[in-house]
């Protein structure tokens, strides 16, 4: 379970966190299970793909049937190949097309190459998420290194924008598309010693609400989303300690199948917005009436 309301020394605790739905989630549950939707004919990219949440979140697609995987990262992902199908295969779905796109979201031909591939093989994108991320190194920013902290901008906020503008047009091939930014809870905190994740991130989520107001009436659905506190490779190698094991509760598998239920049908109202994770997501859905209606007001989550 998540740590309860208030618990001394959990610095990730944010704005709405236990407010906006009357259950939270640290674990797929079945509402979100991706075996419950079909993505067949559909085409998904996703940043960061080879470990971690990016992995988790290829997996969850090919579970759901999504007929292209398009994952992007530097690192080897032959396995991943592997895993794809298997997963494909054990939830009953065909075999979907697979390929491993090598890139770095800050290199701008690569992005751009990547696009050309997805163009040349399917034409179109249904999905793409900015997964890809780094943390950056603790520290105050008079002891920082400008290099290393700038580095952070580049991987968490300019990767993103350099995706954003070379897979929009073939988001805007599709009927109605999703982009979606994996965004943090850091985006709404101000903890000292992480001040060009901090900063990166909510400049990403206001990026997702401006590709939202750009390109909403095209037919793209953009927002970002916090995937709840995963204990991922972005923290480093090394063994939590027991206080920060019982803030870093959530599973990988959240925050993949989270996506899968979110862009599983079209949900516009969704653009702009920042989504937490942990959130129970049918019952947000339920409060929509409530969210998009300005006359009856009652739940802001876009923070």
């Amino acid at each position: 379970m998540p740590p309860p309301r208030g618990t001394p020394g959990n610095i990730l605790e944010g704005p709405g966190d236990y407010d906006v739905t009357g259950t939270v989630h640290c674990d797929s549950y079945e509402s979100i299970n991706p075996s419950n939707f079909d993505f067949a004919g559909k085409a998904v990219f996703v940043s960061g793909g080879s470990r971690g949440l990016g992995k988790a979140i290829v997996l969850g697609f090919a579970a759901a049937g999504a007929s292209f995987i398009f994952a992007a990262a530097r690192g080897d992902m032959t396995v991943l190949a592997d895993e794809v199908l298997a997963t494909a295969l054990a939830h009953g779905r065909p075999a979907p097309h697979f390929q491993a796109l090598h890139l770095d979201v800050r290199d701008e031909t690569t992005v751009v190459a990547a696009a050309e591939v997805i163009r040349k093989q399917v034409g179109r994108l249904d999905v793409v998420i900015n997964n890809a991320g780094v943390l950056g190194n603790f520290g105050k920013i008079a002891d920082s290194n400008p290099q290393q902290w700038w580095n952070v901008l580049e991987v968490n906020l300019r990767g993103p924008y350099l995706v954003a503008r070379a897979m929009l047009p073939l988001l805007l091939e599709a009927d109605h598309s999703y982009m979606i930014n994996v965004a943090s809870v850091g985006a709404h905190l101000v903890n000292p010693m992480l001040s060009a994740y901090q900063t990166s991130k909510l400049g990403l989520v206001r990026l997702s609400q401006l590709l939202n107001r750009e390109y909403s009436e095209s037919g793209v659905t953009v927002f970002s989303i916090h995937p709840g506190n995963v204990p991922t490779e972005i923290m480093g190698p090394g063994e939590l300690d027991d206080f920060h094991k019982s803030i870093y509760t959530d599973s990988p598998n959240l925050s993949a199948h989270s996506l899968v239920y979110l862009t599983a049908e079209h949900r516009p109202w969704l653009g702009g917005r920042y989504i937490n994770c942990t959130w129970d997501l049918p019952e947000l859905m339920a409060k929509k009436d409530d969210i998009v209606d300005g006359d009856k007001l009652k739940i802001k989550f876009d923070f």
